[in-house]
């Protein structure tokens, strides 16, 4: 990204003269204003550090949205062009101010994060080499550190250390003895203080303070102190929030902090460790030669990989000739690099760079804990563990030949004096110099080892592409335009991993083949493509056809050729696989012979893989029961690609894997659909001792399991996130089509999978809806569940036209299209389907409609039971259904009457039931996609039916203004015929349901809550990725939670329904504490009309907790706020408050009421949001009801 913190773009740009603030046309856009301040306060500035530069560099920032990387080299390439008109003397360079994410290993594992909040040590990671000394990095078989015998100096004669990185903790134990200076080019309104902020749920086990314990920790408070140059002076400059994300500015401004600190020889800086790198800029680079000239020694990470994905290649800057690579080498020797997958492993190469590197040890080193004062983890890794040993090493060496150091004739003496002794004093190893460099790390070797020979100064860094004169040929761009493309370049080979393609000695051959990837890179800017395409083909490397016109081919030739040879395939957009339409043993109804097998259309996953694992699922056949495990299905297997996978089967357990992930996809696919956005499941909550959540994991994939339990029950389990299928024998009496005493598995029910699945995709959508604050919570999760099931029944061609024919287009007659999983209602005993829509069978097996009352919603909320009065919900969406199928299709059936409407006697003709059967799709899938944009518009806690109703009216009336076809008329009717009544409306009218509009807020406020939406990143959508559509919300939600708690917001806080965090506080006649807000979600929505505009939202999930005393019962209030992304105002404040009418009194009373039913039927109750009960709550609710 290269945005500000208000959303904006930003450039570092090279001037000669101060730019102006006028106004330009950038990307073909409008005109845009640009503000601009120096990057350097010394760099550049003469006074005997190197002579003055004529040319400077700024920072500039445009008032324009922030745009991509190849969008933002084009803006540059624009403002060089126009130069003139913005500088004196015109501009000389300009590259995106990136931001960039620096990889730090993967999380712990839940069971290693609850150890990190209880003060327990997290010990060496057994995946790597261990030694039995948790010191073991400096010992005399290692870096030699504790061979050093090292003593403080005293005052003015210490070796001081610039410490770039998130910042320091000064309350933990290793904090090291001697903090001089601080600097802060992350927090505007802190730049004096490098302390590192982080905390709660957003805590980074701080980078800054485990780096800095390795290069100069103290000890105390029972540490053990290790830090390899503990009598250093540190100057710690923060320059990134997270170790994960930093910005190229505050790289380069940190560099030119310490050159400026170099200018007094009392505040000179000796050494630059950096545990962090990317991608160039040319601004690092002549900061790095400015400081090199300067005298200071500077070592920096080389980076981090995952399987050498997306390159092993060392990042910038350690890339620099003028800066010292760290590598790593583990405890036995081995390179620290080429590792499994799984493993975080360090980078290394080219083999031009290795001659500047140098190995140091990790992982499995200490690293101080942030936060816990006296913790320390022993399982540090990452070349961020290997460079500070390096920078104290150097430290070391410093000290111990101080006349020498200080002896030299020119300042860059000293920096080569220092790698002359690291380098000749490693131990080398010449069968592994390509990852280790100059050799292993020793320290108390170098200390004593005296350079001989000349010093040869490193030549000039700059950020160009080494090769670039053979990718674009002799014929230069231009003089401005060439260095640009040339960093470009550079950038773009090492995002995309292609850098690594002309390291080696073939270099020149493939250079063709890179090019043709770049071009058709959308990373790359059109202006580098423009210059790509103008190269010759000889440049590349690549061999011309022998004819006349070779010397004219160019890469795009090139690339014509070789698709014409080799066109791609394109990937296809969906995978074909058979499922039971509903049950199995409708097999042998001959009623639905050959309709009960269907080919099922899911999204083709490219790398999915044997269970099948995909994105999304993981399915895992395992049977506890019986102590088997099932093999796998592959269903790229070119049998199954080519048979659309199994044949239906129950007695084939890879069926039952292939069905669960069939349809599951299916019910994934449409929740994307309606809400505009990829699917997250719920993170998994890690919590501390006292209940309390203390970080969110991102979960990547679901499990289900197929063969799971041996009893009649299924159901979404939110602690493991997984979908478990259970498998029973048929009861013995009558059991419908299946044979009594026979296996019947939930995992090929149609309509059991899809429910289940559908539980985790509300849990993942509203988290708080577990928790029964009211009568209606559950029995909405039971009904949300089932109507995505029911209406599943509409997208399968073969089985809806059958049951058209058989009811004649009457969908309140007996069908299968209103009830639910046969199979498991009748092998149950139940005579029937385990729930219907439209009626019941009774003990005699005779259907029977029901007719509606209003009164239902009452008599089956006095009942206590979730799914009876979720049945009231769900009967009264499906007759809206009918309702609009009937309004829709009438004129059909007057066409095929001659206009009397009545059909004759006898099966309806072929014709009319397609027309009827696509008729009942298309508006099934309507009634579905209006049902799951409503949950958007939902409270993101304590949800009622009546609620849910305003939020179907809302959501749809936002989308299409005018109901001429009566949608919102019949869901409002099947609502009030079932006596579903909304509080706090004056009619039951269309206008009267709508959420009202937020109350005003003042200009200034509105300014604030724009500029908010601006900066937000809603760059997830149904093409994101989905790990990073979880990080950027969590993002987000760090950002609005940080400005909604802002005291100077308290107004809006309290328009929201939500008060002030405080200990005592008093509801009725409860007495308590309130918690501070929780931000639970940020997520856009983008949804399409049928008129085919699109209109975007973000839905801002907000809630509060009240803690009642005694007993700390929790009562929840919330908000959910929907903001109109066209001008970034709020339209809507859905809101629960903990005060009033639907408040914590009225939940304390239905709680009461639970817990009266509860102790009468003898069951155990819980409260709603209980952290210390491990209850599966749908494994409870399905086992005593039905699935």
């Amino acid at each position: 990204m290269m945005s500000d913190a208000n959303g904006n773009m930003r450039f570092l740009v090279k001037a000669a003269g101060s730019p102006t603030t006028a106004s330009i046309g950038l990307a073909k856009g409008p005109a845009v204003k640009l503000k601009a301040k120096p990057l350097f306060q010394s760099i550049g500035k003469g006074g005997g550090l190197g002579a003055a530069a004529t040319a400077q560099w700024h920072m500039v920032e445009a008032d324009a949205p922030q745009a991509d990387a190849a969008a933002a080299w084009d803006a540059c390439h624009e403002l060089v062009a126009k130069g003139q008109a913005l500088a004196p003397g015109g501009i000389r360079f300009a590259e995106p101010d990136l931001e960039q994410q620096w990889p730090i290993g993967k999380q712990p594992l839940v069971e290693e994060k609850l150890a990190l909040r209880t003060g327990a040590p997290n010990d060496q990671d057994p995946h790597y080499p261990r030694e039995a000394d948790n010191y073991w990095f400096a010992d005399n078989d290692h870096g030699q550190f504790s061979a050093l015998g090292q003593s403080d100096p005293g005052e003015g004669h210490r070796i001081r250390i610039a410490h770039l990185d998130t910042g320091f903790d000064p309350d933990h134990a290793t904090c090291p003895k001697f903090i001089r200076g601080q600097k802060n080019f992350v927090d505007p309104d802190f730049p004096d203080d490098a302390r590192d902020r982080s905390s709660g749920l957003f805590n980074n086990f701080s980078h800054g303070a485990g780096t800095l314990s390795i290069l100069a920790g103290a000890g105390g408070s029972g540490v053990k102190s290790f830090g390899c140059a503990p009598n250093a002076e540190i100057v710690p400059i923060r320059v990134a929030n997270r170790v994960i994300l930093f910005r190229n500015s505050a790289i380069a401004q940190a560099f030119d902090h310490v050159h400026g600190l170099c200018r007094t020889p009392s505040s000179f800086v000796h050494v630059v460790t950096m545990s962090m790198g990317g991608v160039p800029s040319q601004a690092w680079a002549e900061a790095v030669n400015a400081i090199y000239d300067a005298g200071v020694f500077v070592v920096t990470a080389a980076g981090n990989n995952y399987g050498n994905f997306p390159t092993h290649l060392i990042v910038y800057p350690a890339r620099f000739n003028r800066v010292v690579a760290a590598c790593g080498v583990m405890a036995d020797g081995a390179p620290y690099a080429d590792l499994a997958p799984g493993l975080m492993a360090g980078d290394y190469g080219p083999d031009s760079k290795m001659a500047g590197a140098l190995a140091a040890y990790t992982p499995n080193v200490p690293w101080a804990r942030f936060g816990e004062a006296s913790v320390v983890d022993f399982d540090g890794a990452g070349t961020s563990a290997a460079t500070p040993q390096i920078a104290a090493a150097a430290a070391t060496w410093i000290q111990a030949n101080r006349p020498l150091y200080d002896g030299v004739a020119e300042p860059w003496q000293r920096v080569e004096l220092i790698r002359n002794a690291l380098f000749e004093s490693a131990a080398h190893d010449q069968t592994r110099a390509k990852y280790l460099g100059a050799g292993r790390l020793r320290a108390k070797d170098a200390s004593t080892w005296i350079p001989h020979g000349r010093l040869e100064k490193q030549p000039e860094d700059d950020a160009s592409f080494s090769m670039a004169h053979l990718v674009f040929g002799l014929a230069a761009a231009g003089p401005l335009k060439q260095p640009m493309l040339d960093l470009e370049l550079c950038q773009v080979l090492q995002k995309t991993g292609l850098d690594s393609k002309l390291a080696g000695r073939s270099a020149r051959g493939a250079l063709g083949a890179v090019v043709a990837e770049i071009l058709a890179s959308p990373v790359a800017s059109d202006t580098l493509k423009k210059a790509l395409m103008q190269a010759p083909v000889e440049a590349t490397g690549a061999k011309a056809p022998a004819t006349a016109h070779s010397a004219a081919m160019t890469p795009m030739d090139h690339l014509n050729i070789q698709l014409a040879l080799e066109p791609p395939l394109p990937v296809p957009p969906v995978r074909k696989l058979r499922v039971f339409a509903y049950d199995p043993t409708l097999q042998t109804d001959p009623q639905m012979f050959g309709v009960n097998e269907a080919t099922v259309s899911v999204p083709w996953e490219v790398d999915l893989t044997e269970g099948p694992t995909g994105e999304y699922l993981e399915v895992v056949d395992v049977d506890p029961a019986s102590k088997c495990c099932y093999a796998p299905v592959d269903l790229n297997h070119p049998h199954l690609l080519g048979t659309n996978g199994h044949a239906p089967s129950e007695a084939n357990p890879q069926f039952h894997q292939q069905m669960a992930y069939a349809v599951a996809m299916r019910t994934i696919t449409r929740f994307e659909r309606a809400l505009g956005r990829r699917a997250l499941w719920a993170p998994r909550m890690i919590r501390g001792p006292d209940g309390n959540v203390v970080d969110r994991k991102f979960v990547q994939r679901l499990r289900v399991y197929p063969h799971a339990l041996r009893e009649n029950n299924a159901y979404y389990s939110s602690s493991r996130m997984a979908l478990l299928f259970g498998y029973f024998a048929a009861e013995e009496g009558d059991v419908g089509t299946s044979l009594p005493g026979s296996q019947v598995f939930c995992s090929v029910s149609h309509d059991i999978i899809a429910h289940e699945t559908t539980h985790a995709l509300l849990d993942g959508l509203h988290p708080r809806y577990q928790e029964a604050t009211n009568p209606d919570m559950l029995a909405f999760h039971e009904a949300f569940a089932d109507i995505v099931a029911l209406f599943q029944h509409f997208t399968i061609p073969e089985a809806l036209l059958q049951q058209i024919k058989r009811t004649r287009g009457d969908l309140s007659q007996e069908s299968l299209l209103g009830q639910l999983a046969v199979q498991f209602g009748q092998a149950s005993g139940m005579h029937g389907p385990l729930r219907s829509a439209i009626g019941r069978t009774d003990e005699k097996g005779e259907w029977r409609a029901v007719k509606p009352s209003r009164n239902d919603y009452e008599t089956q909320k006095a009942t206590g039971d979730p799914h009876l009065l979720g049945s009231v919900l769900v009967s009264a969406v499906f007759a809206a259904f009918e309702t609009i199928y009937r309004g829709r299709s009438a004129d059909l059936v007057k066409l095929a009457t001659n206009g009397t409407g009545v059909l004759p006697l006898g099966e309806i003709s072929h014709d009319l039931a397609l027309r009827l059967a696509a008729e009942a799709s298309t508006v099934a899938d309507q009634v579905l996609n209006i049902c799951i944009r409503a949950l958007d518009y939902c409270p993101p806690t304590d949800l009622t039916f009546g609620e849910y109703l305003r939020a179907l009216i809302t959501g749809d009336r936002d989308l299409v203004r005018e109901d001429t076809r009566g949608y919102r008329v019949a869901f409002i009717s099947a609502f009030r015929d079932r006596g579903i009544y909304p509080k706090d409306v004056a009619h039951l009218a269309e206008d009267s349901l709508v959420w009202r509009r937020p109350p005003a807020i003042d200009q200034e406020m509105a300014r604030d809550f724009a500029a908010l939406v601006k900066s937000l990143d809603l760059d997830w959508n149904l093409n994101s990725v989905r790990r990073n559509a979880y990080e950027t919300s969590e993002r987000n939600r760090f950002k609005v939670w940080k400005w909604i708690s802002d005291p100077k917001r308290a107004a809006l806080l309290s328009s929201l329904g939500f008060e002030n965090a405080a200990e005592n506080v008093k509801i009725g006649d409860m007495d308590g504490e309130m918690r501070p807000v929780e931000v639970h979600s940020v997520r856009p929505s983008r949804k399409t009309a049928p008129d085919g505009s699109s209109h975007g939202w973000l839905v801002i999930g907000i809630t509060q907790t009240f803690r009642a005393q005694p007993g700390a019962e929790r009562y929840r209030g919330g908000c959910t706020v929907m903001v109109d992304l066209n001008d970034n105002m709020p339209v809507y404040f859905i809101r629960k408050c903990l005060r009033g009418s639907t408040g914590a009194m009225t939940q304390q009373q239905a709680r009461l009421a639970a817990r009266e039913r509860a102790a009468a039927e003898g069951v155990q109750y819980v409260s709603p949001g209980d952290p210390h009960h491990e209850r599966e709550q749908f494994a409870l609710l399905h086992r005593g009801w039905g699935t």
